[in-house]
């Protein structure tokens, strides 16, 4: 039997418990330190938090338990850099995490299976529009081994995938990174996470949607989902769920063509407090630019397989044993 070597993150660590809510708005973080720019920061971020919220969707957890598994998304890469530790690795064990939580947890054999079939997707590039508007969204080696596939012929190889055997060499690849990476989560944030349910800000949206008697139900779902779109960035950690809230109302009223009363003062002072008009703003633009599916890296985050940034390659990156023995 192969002994497995022991993981790079077993050293000394000093247990902080104290909770933080709202992380400094500091531009300087683990990866920016590490010489990744912000762009390729958000970019990752937006492609990890894309594959939190299609897990999701196939594995049919409750609403709270995406805004949760986004949030310790969030927050491990405001404590580790990117070329440390990659984002699918961390995205499963994050998922994991967020559905222990919520009291609605997946097993790691579905979790696994889930990931799995998303990165066969990514890799195949389903929805990267190359012929249409010239540009590529996957990896180099992704494009020269797919070049002469169609839409078509790529979703008939995903139809006809033998299911994987857990007992097997890649579902122990895809086990183990989910393993090992939930133990340093929990290392690294202080197994303190029980306060992250309570600071979504979908929990004010009804709310305040009352106080303002807001009557169009439309405005209320449409705040809800700006309010995941977002999760999609670290704004979930770094201004308050209120704020984040009012933006969402904010941009769900002026959709609908909804007039709410700024005299006296702004409405939103009731809930936040004065002189927070700029944080609001920085708050809606954030949330407009991740809808915003025209901009190259949205889409290529959304939608395709972005390598990581380690050194020593991740576990599914081009080239490795992963990529390797899936069949395209």
């Amino acid at each position: 039997m192969k002994m497995m070597p022991a993981s790079k993150d077993h050293k000394k660590y000093f247990v902080d418990k104290s909770c933080q809510p709202i992380l400094s708005s500091t531009s300087s973080t683990p990866s920016s330190i590490d010489s990744i720019s912000p762009q390729t920061e958000r970019l990752h971020r937006l492609h990890g938090a894309s594959l939190l919220h299609d897990a999701s969707i196939l594995l049919r957890v409750g609403p709270s338990t995406f805004p949760t598994s986004c949030t310790i998304f969030h927050r491990v890469y405001h404590r580790t850099s990117l070329r440390q530790h990659d984002v699918w690795s961390i995205a499963m064990a994050c998922l994991l995490l967020g559905g222990k939580i919520e009291e609605d947890p997946r097993p790691i054999r579905s979790i696994v299976l889930t990931f799995h079939h998303i990165y066969r997707r990514r890799r195949l590039r389903i929805h990267d529009a190359v012929g249409e508007r010239g540009v590529s969204y996957g990896a180099p080696h992704a494009e020269a081994e797919n070049v002469m596939c169609t839409d078509e012929e790529k979703e008939n190889l995903l139809r006809h995938v033998p299911p994987m055997s857990h007992a097997g060499a890649i579902y122990a690849e895809w086990k183990n990174a989910i393993e090992e990476t939930e133990s340093f989560i929990l290392r690294l944030l202080g197994f303190t996470l029980f306060w992250i349910p309570e600071s979504h800000p979908h929990r004010f949206i009804l709310y305040f949607v009352r106080v303002l008697e807001i009557e169009e139900s439309l405005v209320a779902q449409e705040a809800w989902n700006y309010c995941n779109d977002s999760c999609h960035l670290d704004i979930c950690v770094r201004y308050d769920p209120e704020v984040i809230a009012c933006a969402a109302i904010l941009m769900a009223c002026t959709n609908h063509n909804i007039s709410i009363p700024l005299t006296p003062r702004p409405w939103w002072e009731i809930f936040i407090g004065p002189n927070r008009g700029e944080d609001l703003s920085v708050v809606c633009n954030a949330i407009l630019a991740v809808g915003d599916v025209t901009r190259v890296d949205v889409s290529r985050a959304k939608y395709a397989f972005v390598p990581s940034l380690l050194e020593d390659m991740a576990f599914n990156d081009p080239e490795s044993y992963l990529w390797s023995v899936v069949k395209d």
